[in-house]
């Protein structure tokens, strides 16, 4: 009986002992866990009143590889440059090769006003609210907005300077007839 005891203490002893250890693997390992993506970004400012817009944002990514680059909730593209955007906010990302992102927002500005337009629209502020500003439409034509002068130049020039009939009953004076050609022989545009 004792042998019978010492043995099944022995094997007791050896199966409690003995027992096979189950090998769980590890948990993986997030491949972003220690990635820092640094985006650099230019944006280059719009163009009021052009068509197709003008305004650009270049992107490029450090602190990791093969990275695709994505507008706002377009899609990713091996380029980090976009063009022919408007000015306002948009969001950038860059994605690596391991799937870890980095996105940033960026304002693209509006180009300023070029000194001939500013002249212009002087001339059409002092001179013109009764018929074109504030609301009012007459000849079909409100320069409450800056992109209707633009648009309208060949008229404003016609009717201005070449025929000088404007505005009626107080025509615009030398100085201000040759403010309105330097900026329709500038180009006249916005940034002119």
């Amino acid at each position: 009986m004792r042998k019978n005891i010492y043995l099944l203490t022995l094997c007791t002893f050896f199966f409690f002992s003995c027992k096979k250890e189950e090998n769980t693997p590890p948990a993986p390992t997030d491949p972003c866990l220690n990635v820092n993506i640094v985006l650099s970004i230019t944006p280059s400012g719009a163009t009021p009143c052009v068509s197709p817009a003008d305004g650009s944002i270049s992107v490029s990514a450090s602190g990791s590889t093969g990275f695709t680059y994505k507008l706002n909730n377009g899609n990713y593209q091996a380029s980090g440059n976009f063009s022919g955007l408007t000015a306002g906010s948009y969001s950038v990302t860059a994605k690596d090769v391991n799937g870890c992102t980095k996105s940033q927002s960026v304002t693209i500005g509006a180009a300023p006003a070029g000194t001939n337009f500013t002249n212009v629209k002087n001339i059409i502020t002092s001179n013109c609210s009764g018929c074109h500003l504030n609301g009012n439409n007459d000849g079909s034509t409100n320069f409450d907005n800056d992109c209707n002068i633009v648009n309208k130049w060949d008229r404003i020039n016609i009717r201005c300077v070449t025929q000088g009939g404007m505005p009626p009953g107080n025509p615009l004076t030398t100085a201000q007839k040759s403010q309105i050609t330097a900026w329709v022989n500038a180009g006249h545009r916005y940034t002119d």
